[in-house]
């Protein structure tokens, strides 16, 4: 749309053998990651036990200035922990919303762009879990930020291997299985140009998630750039029932609306 011409893809056969993933023999695990639903056939959606909302928050450099400020032990952060953070925010706020059915164990997918060459189109989302062992809803948020940031179980493999397994004959959602936090912090959603001009505000809106809800940590909007870049967007899609206790404890507890 700009005036560049993509470049076109990698044959497959350039692809270094050390990189094609091998399927391990036998089932040894079950991921947490994945929940089995019923066919959903052609339609790609699963259908959810309750209404589902969607909400987007923005967060300004200034109030990640103010984040980092309030959270103990955390007084520098770099570009690449702005995830985690809002992660950990996100995850103990939605903890003192459930109460005591907190979520003890997330899902986390993200972009493994370390380990792309070449730029050879390839997926390399991770997707894992972290689980908690203390309440989480009175957990210190530099804990939380640490355990998503450290103590992340990698489980494409055993995914990989539940579906080379089973194959078409049964569906699995990954997204609302658990409450699950997607990093797509570096996804240029700015960048298209129409006539020159760039977006005012873009986003990212899920359907079909699982009932214990998806959040999306996006790039903010370009305009006003100061501190910390230019800020995040955090969009949610949770039950309708938790979106208003959710908005309410941000709101008292950070500032956020």
């Amino acid at each position: 749309m700009a005036g560049h011409t993509p470049l076109p893809p990698q044959p497959l056969r350039n692809i270094p053998n050390s990189e094609i993933c091998q399927f391990p023999p036998t089932l040894s695990e079950k991921p947490f990651s994945l929940k089995m639903v019923e066919p959903v056939g052609d339609y790609w959606l699963t259908a959810n036990d309750c209404k589902m909302e969607s909400h987007s928050f923005h967060i300004t450099p200034k109030k990640l200035d103010h984040i980092l400020s309030m959270t103990s032990g955390l007084n520098q952060a770099s570009q690449s922990q702005f995830f985690e953070i809002l992660a950990a925010l996100m995850w103990r706020s939605l903890a003192k919303v459930r109460g005591e059915s907190e979520p003890r164990v997330v899902t986390i997918c993200k972009n493994n762009s370390h380990n792309r060459r070449n730029e050879i189109p390839s997926n390399g989302q991770v997707i894992g879990i972290v689980k908690a062992d203390f309440k989480v809803e009175k957990a210190e948020l530099l804990e939380l930020i640490k355990l998503i940031g450290e103590k992340m179980v990698d489980e494409r493999n055993v995914i990989e291997e539940l579906v080379e397994r089973y194959n078409e004959k049964l569906d699995f959602i990954v997204y609302g299985a658990n409450l699950t936090f997607v990093d797509l912090e570096e996804v240029d959603i700015y960048g298209l140009q129409l006539k020159g001009k760039k977006p005012v505000f873009a986003n990212y809106m899920v359907a079909g998630i699982g009932d214990e809800g998806t959040v999306l940590v996006l790039p903010g909007p370009e305009n006003g750039k100061q501190g910390n870049g230019e800020g995040r967007t955090i969009t949610v899609i949770l039950p309708e029932n938790q979106m208003v206790g959710l908005k309410n404890a941000l709101r008292k507890e950070w500032g956020i609306f």
